[in-house]
């Protein structure tokens, strides 16, 4: 019986169906505002104009997207969880609609940032609802079909944008995700019960987040700066105004994070060092490869996109293949994904510049599938790790953690291209160079995460948890 409950049938039975859906989508229209909204945005600029803010209608998008996110557990707190994802649909479908219609770069760019919050504020309580309404058996599938979801977005997203694009109607873009949202708002009405979170306590921590933001924004602007000093300055600015959100917030009554999110000496410490190492080695492949592939390979953008959709798709089918492991099998998929990324990254250190192309896909399907195998699993120990009154904190702050690494792992990889000579032109000669410095150095991210990964499992042997959340509760 224990495995029946555990099988994918069990997602979609009951009122099990409108949580998976609920929860899928989520994260689906936060990718899809990635994915959709690269492909479309030259031809916003040749429209509205504001070439010189090309980049803000990412950066807004990042940095209250994070905001939004870290936010998800409050607001649950303070309304319910059904309030609270009503809440997170309005944003976003209001950022949808001003984007839509924006007669202005200017317009478009404040409901970028709306949406970033709205869409922030949906990935965060879909990450609580795992933690709220699906046993720990059950947890492990469920992460899978959030990656699942990811690997669809990446390839759908590019293609809804290039057909709007290609229209010469980049509205429509956005006009096609609003029966999304509406979809969305009924279900969450009918179906999510108003499952509150522990409640709300002390003041609203805005320093916290204007700390938070000020670092996330640091990180962001360091991309778009040509001085070496700049860059390097920004970035240790980013790094000490998220110390001190960390610092801060462990010291309150109304925690944005679990406790000890980032020792090294707690479940929950090395999970979160994990994720954000993740997101880390994600966007190495995301953000510079398409560029790499584009001049040394005279690729399309539009292929070069898909080259790296492959790091999602195979992030989702190896999410799919391994949710049904356990016990043991767990522990070696825990192992083995870190050792499946560090061969992509060294395969990538070595071909990025001479290729062939082939074998560039191949390692970037490995890193995304070394992610996959073991994602879900260390998610949901690491839920089942955390205090339990943190257990829904512990799971919120997964995605925020990612989008930490990411935005990070963005900020040293164009720190080290420019240094390399990025700065001096985009030409053959320049991203070579940059190529073989960036993913050269990046080896040391999957290196890093094997290493965390070890002592992961190796405090499993030495405290085991068994499948339930109380077992895990008993053995503290």
């Amino acid at each position: 019986m224990a495995w029946v409950s555990a099988s994918w049938s069990a997602l979609v039975s009951g009122r099990r169906a409108a949580y998976t859906l609920l929860l899928t989508l989520a994260v689906g229209v936060h990718a899809m505002g990635i994915h959709m909204v690269g492909t479309v945005l030259p031809s916003v600029v040749v429209d509205l104009g504001g070439a010189a803010f090309y980049a803000w209608a990412t950066i807004l998008y990042t940095m209250t997207s994070i905001m939004g996110t870290v936010c998800g557990r409050l607001v649950q707190a303070t309304l319910d969880l059904r309030r609270g994802y009503l809440v997170g649909v309005f944003c976003l479908l209001g950022g949808t609609l001003g984007c839509a219609m924006a007669p202005h770069i200017a317009v478009l760019l404040i409901a970028r940032a709306l949406q970033g919050i709205g869409s922030g504020l949906l990935v965060a309580l879909a990450y609580s609802m795992v933690s709220e309404l699906y046993p720990a058996e059950l947890q492990p599938r469920v992460f899978s079909a959030i990656s699942g979801i990811w690997g669809v977005a990446a390839l759908l997203g590019p293609t809804v944008g290039g057909v709007f694009a290609t229209l010469g109607w980049w509205r429509g873009a956005f006009w096609s995700m609003t029966p999304v949202f509406m979809l969305l708002s009924a279900l969450a009405w009918y179906a999510l019960p108003p499952v509150h979170g522990q409640a709300a306590r002390g003041r609203f921590p805005g320093l916290r987040l204007t700390l938070l933001g000020a670092g996330v924004l640091c990180v962001a602007l360091s991309g778009h700066v040509a001085s070496l000093g700049m860059r390097l300055g920004l970035v240790a600015s980013a790094c000490g105004f998220i110390a001190q959100t960390f610092r801060l917030d462990a010291s309150t009554a109304n925690r944005l994070f679990p406790s000890q999110p980032l020792s090294l000496t707690t479940h929950v410490g090395l999970a979160s060092w994990i994720f954000l190492l993740f997101g880390v080695t994600t966007s190495y492949i995301t953000v510079f490869l398409p560029l790499v592939v584009q001049v040394l390979y005279s690729v399309s953008p539009l292929w070069a996109g898909y080259a790296t959709a492959l790091l999602s798709v195979s992030w989702t089918i190896a999410a799919l293949g391994s949710a049904g492991l356990h016990d043991r099998q767990v522990r070696r998929a825990i192992l083995f994904g870190p050792l499946l990324m560090t061969c992509g990254a060294i395969g990538l250190g070595i071909w990025v510049v001479h290729g062939p192309l082939t074998l560039l896909g191949v390692c970037v399907a490995l890193t995304g599938a070394g992610i996959g195998v073991c994602f879900a699993h260390i998610s949901s120990r690491m839920i089942a790790a955390a205090r339990p009154d943190e257990r829904s904190l512990a799971a919120s702050a997964i995605p925020t953690l990612q989008s930490l690494g990411i935005a990070f792992g963005a900020a040293t990889a164009g720190l080290v291209a420019n240094t390399a000579g990025l700065a001096e032109g985009v030409s053959s000669a320049t991203v070579a160079s940059a190529a073989t410095w960036v993913y050269g150095l990046g080896v040391v991210v999957p290196i890093s995460l094997t290493g965390l990964a070890l002592r992961f499992v190796w405090r499993r042997w030495a405290y085991p948890y068994v499948g339930s959340s109380a077992g895990a509760e008993s053995k503290r």
